[in-house]
């Protein structure tokens, strides 16, 4: 089958897009991806095996911004519409592939016209996401815009006739497929789960045992990923204040907007947490695993709320094949898996008290640390919760659309 995925961002940019190419193409497809273009780069290419179609569709600022509006006002976006005939005929696609919301309306105009089979690929919640991803920027302009043009209730309407319309559609985990199926009615055989595992070869990245020299003598918390409003990194910066007199240090990998990082910097400084909390900025991805396995804990404080409560993140299960013990939140998905693997202690969400507690009971506790830990590895390597296991319930989706 010939699968032609739609991706609104440059590619290679989101790991989930990557992970499922890959597996299309190992079960025997033939990927084909319509993507936007960054500067300098070739308008057609090929990579992972994949074959790149590039347009301008948003190579600056302000021009994302631009189509960003147009989509949150019609849910079609003007330049990938007008190529995706063309595209479509010159590679024999049999199914689009939508990757996440805001493409699924241009999408389904394509197959309203010509009957062709869509499946829509919901990467996250995203009519919750939008308020929660523009909660703390202090811009004027950026908040009129995102008042104005980016209001989740009409994306929320969009999300029902969407998902209604598609001939498939993916969630990322278990909450957000009974959100899809309890708010719009839809039959439960549409909807399938394709979580956020991680590969088992996630584990033979490179080592690098110098990546915390700096923190020699001190029990290292590691947060490592992105960084924004809903990810919880104040709670933990806040649950620090309470641990200013213990060998603890909080180190943070990742990057976030302008309007976060201030956020967080002032905070810290606020605190007197110079000397306890430190931000190593972005990472590449290759030093991901030395990350998480030299740390001590790792910690994944997301704040629950209707967005992260119906998404997963891939730190999960890469801390886990790191083999150290998880710190969580309460929030529903982190919860439940952690429950049901045993790889790490869990407190209340935003509960800076409780967040602390849980640091200082792994640091008083060894032993713990090191089943906590262990049985992360069992639940990853040993057990289901990897990508070789997740993608096989992707290609059984196409395979039965193949059969049809």
């Amino acid at each position: 089958m010939n699968i032609g995925m739609l991706l609104n961002a440059p590619y290679p940019s989101d790991v989930r897009v990557h992970k499922e190419a890959k597996a299309l193409l190992a079960a025997g497809h033939k990927v084909f991806l319509l993507c936007i273009r960054r500067a300098g780069e070739k308008k057609y290419d090929s990579a992972d095996g994949i074959q790149i179609t590039r347009i301008d569709g948003g190579s600056s600022t302000f021009w994302l911004a631009f189509w960003d509006i147009i989509l949150s006002v019609s849910f079609l976006h003007p330049v990938f519409y007008y190529h995706i005939a063309r595209w479509i005929a010159e590679n024999q696609i049999d199914v689009l592939h939508v990757h996440d919301l805001p493409l699924a309306g241009t999408a389904l105009r394509v197959k309203r016209k010509s009957g062709i089979r869509v499946v829509v690929d919901l990467h996250e919640n995203y009519p919750d996401a939008l308020g929660v991803w523009f909660s703390w920027k202090k811009n004027p302009l950026a908040q009129l815009k995102n008042k104005l043009f980016m209001n989740p209730e009409r994306w929320r309407k969009h999300e029902g006739r969407a998902v209604k319309e598609a001939d498939k559609v993916i969630a990322v985990v278990e909450e957000m497929r009974e959100r899809l199926l309890r708010d719009y009615g839809i039959e439960q055989e549409k909807v399938v789960v394709v979580t956020n595992t991680e590969e088992k070869s996630f584990i033979q990245q490179p080592l690098f045992p110098d990546v915390y020299d700096k923190h020699k003598g001190n029990f290292i918390v590691a947060y490592t990923g992105n960084i924004g409003p809903h990810r919880g990194v104040d709670t933990v910066i806040e649950a620090m204040a309470l641990l200013k007199n213990q060998p603890i240090h909080f180190v943070i990998s990742g990057k976030g907007n302008a309007a976060v990082m201030n956020y967080l910097h002032k905070l810290v400084k606020q605190h007197g947490l110079e000397k306890q909390v430190f931000f190593y900025g972005h990472q590449p991805f290759n030093r991901f695993y030395s990350l998480m396995h030299y740390a001590d804990v790792n910690i994944i404080p997301h704040k629950s709320n209707a967005h992260t409560n119906h998404t997963i993140p891939h730190k999960l299960f890469q801390a886990m094949m790191a083999g150290k013990p998880l710190i969580v939140s309460s929030c529903f998905p982190l919860k439940r898996i952690v429950e049901a693997t045993r790889a790490g202690l869990i407190y209340r969400d935003e509960d800076t008290a409780d967040c602390a507690s849980k640091i200082l009971e792994l640091f008083h506790n060894p032993e713990l640390c090191k089943t906590l830990g262990t049985n992360g590895v069992n639940a990853t390597l040993n057990g289901a919760w990897n990508w070789e296991h997740t993608s096989r319930i992707l290609t059984d989706l196409y395979n039965s659309l193949d059969h049809e």
